[in-house]
């Protein structure tokens, strides 16, 4: 008899188990994971689903996933930004140590920043730049003045750094982009490129301007001598595509006005910051003028 009951039960059970077939005519059906209504008139649970992906954004999905290629965000929107500092620390140590070593066979543009230029590095090299020839600077006429009672700190050369650093940065490589511009540029150097070569040629002066702390003014001519003629041949080597298809005239008029602008550059730092007899700004004159004063002079 138990045993008959059991089979009654789950023949019972099998009975409620009920298959149905659903149109798929009308997209916003609703899909039933349960049975109808049973026997005793339940409700059935459904969940129904609205926020289907439509098969455009599917189709986008799938054509960036294969062509790797993203939407161009727009210019005001950060995400327009964050593009240009999306650089590993590998990528900008190896431009940073690529930017002071001229390559015949290879320029730094086309080797090392190519594909991906990006203002990361620059960015961080002209702010250190600034604070390290600004403060060694100020070490510099310490020592030579033997921190005597009318030197002083001058923060304002801070600013003077910062200033002449980001224009120098910025104001340059826009010019040499509009000049390639109006010849055609056919290297097909972008203004993002150009600010990244200027950017990361300034690597060399960081560790310069912490040796010209060194009170010998042979020893920092020849320091800067070097860092410049290491900088500028990486510019040069970089500009050289760009130019070599323009009139002869026109090709030799921007190589030497990169030039010249560069070396303006260097005898500027050595000369404001690191030449006293150049830059007297440290010096108190009041203080001076009173130890002048107090200073016994010899009876005749």
């Amino acid at each position: 008899m138990e045993q008959n009951d059991s089979s009654k039960g789950l023949l019972t059970g099998g009975d409620q188990l009920q298959f149905h077939e659903f149109d798929n005519d009308d997209d916003d059906s609703p899909l039933i994971d349960a049975a109808d209504k049973d026997t005793s008139g339940s409700q059935v649970q459904t969940h129904t689903f609205n926020n289907y992906p439509s098969d455009g954004d599917e189709e986008g999905d799938k054509a960036e996933l294969l062509t790797g290629k993203k939407k161009q965000a727009a210019f005001w929107t950060f995400e327009y930004y964050q593009t240009f500092f999306e650089v590993d620390s590998y990528e900008v140590v190896r431009r940073l140590m690529a930017s002071f070593i001229p390559q015949p066979s290879k320029d730094f543009l086309n080797s090392q920043i190519r594909p991906n230029p990006d203002l990361y590095g620059p960015f961080w090299v002209c702010a250190t730049l600034v604070f390290t020839i600004a403060i060694s600077g100020d070490l510099a006429n310490f020592f030579t003045t033997k921190g005597g009672h009318g030197w002083h700190a001058n923060f304002y050369h801070v600013t003077v750094a910062a200033t002449i650093i980001f224009l120098y940065a910025w104001l340059t490589p826009g010019a040499v982009w509009g000049v390639l511009s109006w010849q055609g540029n056919p290297a097909g150097y972008t203004f993002l490129e150009m600010v990244c070569v200027y950017g990361y040629s300034l690597t060399i002066y960081i560790p310069i301007s912490l040796l010209l702390v060194i009170p010998s003014p042979a020893f920092r001519y020849t320091l800067m001598a070097i860092g410049l003629i290491l900088s500028v041949s990486v510019m040069l080597l970089s500009m050289w595509p760009a130019v070599k298809d323009f009139d002869i005239k026109i090709s030799v008029i921007t190589l030497a006005v990169i030039f010249i602008l560069h070396t303006l550059l260097t005898v500027g730092f050595l000369l404001y910051f690191f030449d006293e007899q150049f830059d007297a700004t440290h010096i108190d004159p009041h203080i001076t003028t009173t130890h002048a004063a107090l200073k016994p002079t010899k009876s005749s």
